[in-house]
């Protein structure tokens, strides 16, 4: 090894040079074999086979009678160890999986990605002087993770035409698909454009000589990825006086006998360490059984003495090792200041051979300096990220401009023609509220409803109806409920001041909000429009009529926006969901949006106030003759304390009311809920004192709550409920 003392920096990238790859005096060589594979396939390969690993082959794959012959080949401690291996490359790999997030840039434009894996990769696993069954675990194991669906191996046989049995037992323990008896450029080119055999992957990885790397080379030009640009492997050991001279000699050994081509490098403050480094390299060389290789080796690598640890970590970053250990003091502190490295191994129990074979870190890593521009083999190499953007009218409002200034300036006019002048006129043009038959499903346009004596009977009151065939005894519950619900709904129009024929009763407000989806909405055409989040009864009705369910998350504030909500309807949505005050976020929404979504949208507005008893805000009943595509919910289950009874109502139009009543279930209030109904509303000035003593309580617990150390925020409320932080 060479010794550099104190180095000037002008001397940097001399002394840094790695031992010289000269692939450009190989392309032609290269190219003829990639050519011949390319048109001759199987056969070329065979041929070259012959040539260059001094085999004859009969066929190229390796056959399930081979792999099963592999497997009670190789020993059972080696067997242990791969597992081991493998379980631990899996576990560090496996926490690598890509979580796609979905980003709202501006109101209604939405950015994801989506983590894809490459279907048909190629790994390519050298012969040479040493099987390298560890680099199959390497890049077949997050191969396997990534979910690839075809995972091809070429590696070159021995001269009897078989294949390591630790190659093969690997291979099937990391999940490879195919593997083929070929090395080489004719390895890289059968995976490159496939043969009658070989499988075409879309990325080739793994390691090999020069040939190989010019072959790769070439390849990726125009024909297929590759993992990185690759070169001989490299270590640099990085040092101060603390360091055990006998490790840092071994870790520098480790890397040596790679091959004649690999680098080993020590760069420490310490000349003693040095001194001692010297010695024990010589001293554990003549005890390796590859100490040919590992000497050739050395003649390539440098020992080099610096001023300062500052210096130390410059030089580093300059270098961009593939390995680096760090044995000096303080290794965390310096390890946060290097920024080139492929791997990095932290103190004096940390070696690089962890890092090759049972960490589980990969050991497939940028060399020739790549570092500084390339990362290492990880999940991410075997996967492709697909990016996502879903645009809504808003969205396209909002930057639509932005895309017409720079396509113009760009000078690219078909870019410039955006969407977003097309929907604003179309805004702009936008009709008042759709025909209400045009709304209605054709179906229900079309149906004749059920009906009895009672709906049609208009003369004086009758006790017995000769068509209902009750029983015959005069019990409290033996007839048929008024199926109209008159007498109540009489009571109900003066407390709400509106009129009998805007208004409907149902069993619980939940069948009022199944009626609007059964009437307006054509399951696998027509979709909703709601707030988010809300009562989660609108969401399963949608799934249970089979109609899309749009949902428009409210902002930090619980509040939402009509030009928001508006974005995210089309031409098939009937009905946008708006619930105030909101379940369970207890505020009220603000009134001037809901103005607008009702002005604005050619649909229907389904406003639910079942807990309006309890706020300020005046209710939308009001309203009902100004937006006559309002439909407005309330309870007798809240303000009411009639939650066990199930009577909801709905307040809309008397074309809208009819249409309920036409599809609705014959008899669906029964008779006792009715009666309970009519004798709440004689007393329903009751009513109000439970209210006003519901909202004392409520303002009473708020002032303990805030009082409460765990308490940081007490959120707006218009319901009979807050939420606190």
């Amino acid at each position: 090894m060479k010794k550099i003392i104190y180095p000037d920096k002008a001397e940097w990238a001399d002394m840094l040079r790695r031992p010289a790859l000269h692939t450009e005096t190989l392309r032609d060589t290269v190219k003829e074999v990639l050519d011949r594979v390319k048109s001759e396939g199987d056969r070329a390969v065979i041929e070259y086979e012959e040539r260059f690993d001094k085999v004859k082959l009969d066929a190229l794959a390796v056959t399930e009678a081979e792999m099963a012959e592999a497997e009670k080949d190789v020993p059972i401690e080696l067997k242990a160890a791969i597992m081991l291996a493998q379980k631990n490359i899996h576990a560090f790999h496996a926490a690598q999986r890509f979580e796609g997030k979905k980003v709202q840039t501006v109101p209604g434009v939405t950015c994801w990605q989506k983590a894809v894996a490459i279907e048909k990769v190629g790994l390519y696993i050298p012969g040479g002087t040493a099987p390298l069954f560890s680099t199959v675990l390497m890049l077949a194991t997050p191969a396997q993770i990534a979910g690839c669906k075809e995972i091809v191996l070429c590696t070159p046989p021995d001269k009897a035409g078989k294949i390591h049995p630790a190659i093969l037992y690997a291979a099937k323990l990391a999940g490879v698909n195919k593997i083929f008896k070929a090395g080489g450029v004719q390895a890289i080119g059968a995976m490159a454009y496939g043969t009658e055999s070989v499988p075409k992957v879309y990325k080739i990885f793994g390691p090999g000589n020069q040939y190989v790397t010019a072959a790769k080379q070439q390849v990726s030009l125009c024909d297929v990825a590759i993992d990185m640009p690759a070169g001989p492997s490299e270590v640099e050991v990085l040092a101060d006086e603390t360091a055990n001279p006998v490790f840092v000699a071994a870790d520098l050994l480790s890397q040596a006998e790679h091959g004649v081509d690999s680098q080993a490098m020590l760069v420490t403050t310490s000349e003693k360490l040095m001194e001692e480094v010297e010695y024990e390299v010589q001293r554990q060389l003549a005890l390796l059984s590859r100490w040919e290789i590992a000497e050739k080796s050395l003649a390539n690598s440098k020992l080099i003495l610096v001023k300062d640890m500052d210096e130390a970590i410059a030089l580093t970053n300059e270098y961009a090792p593939e390995h680096l250990i760090i044995e000096t003091r303080d290794y965390e502190e310096q390890a946060e200041r290097i920024v080139n490295a492929g791997s990095v191994f932290l103190g004096s129990l940390s070696p690089e051979s962890a890092g090759d074979y049972a960490s589980g870190t990969n050991h497939t890593l940028p060399t020739n300096g790549y570092a500084k521009a390339y990362g290492g083999v990880s999940l991410d190499s075997f996967i492709r990220k697909i990016t996502f953007q879903e645009i809504t009218r808003e969205g396209i409002e909002i930057i639509g401009p932005a895309i017409e200034v720079m396509a113009a300036n760009e000078q690219l006019s078909a870019h410039k023609k955006c969407r977003h002048r097309q929907i604003k006129s179309k805004i702009k043009k936008r009709d008042y509220m759709k025909d209400l038959k045009e709304l209605t499903r054709p179906n229900i346009r079309a149906l004749k409803p059920y009906s009895s004596a009672r709906d049609e009977y208009s003369g004086a009151e009758a006790s017995v109806f000769l068509d209902a065939n009750e029983n015959p005894y005069n019990t409290p519950n033996n007839r048929y409920p008024d199926p109209m619900q008159r007498e109540l709904k009489n009571l109900i129009a003066p407390v709400k001041k509106v009129k009998p024929e805007n208004i409907f009763l149902g069993n619980g407000s939940d069948e009022a909000i199944d009626l609007v989806y059964r009437a307006f909405c054509r399951p696998g055409v027509d979709n909703v429009v709601a707030i988010d989040p809300t009562y989660g009864m609108y969401q399963v009705c949608a799934e249970v009529n089979d109609v899309e369910y749009r949902k428009v998350l409210l902002d930090e504030n619980y509040q939402f926006t009509a030009d928001r909500l508006l974005a995210a309807t089309d031409d098939n949505t009937k009905l946008i969901f708006l619930c105030s005050p909101n379940n369970p976020t207890g505020n009220a929404l603000d009134r001037e949006e809901m103005e607008k979504t009702l002005s604005a949208f050619q649909g229907l507005v389904v406003i639910d106030e079942a807990y309006s008893d309890f706020s300020d805000a005046p209710s939308f009943l009001l309203d009902l003759e100004k937006h006559p595509n309002l439909i407005v919910f309330q309870t007798f289950s809240k303000a009411w304390g009639c939650a066990a009874i199930r009577l909801g109502m709905a307040f809309a139009s008397p074309e809208i009311i009819a249409i309920f009543s036409k599809i609705k279930y014959p008899y669906n209030v029964n008779l006792l809920t009715q009666k309970e109904a009519i004798a709440m509303m004689h007393r329903h000035y009751e009513v109000e004192r439970w209210v006003k003593s519901l909202l004392e309580e409520r303002a009473r617990l708020i002032d303990e709550f805030i009082q409460l150390p765990c308490c940081e925020k007490i959120y707006p409320t218009d319901a009979n409920f807050f939420w606190q932080k």
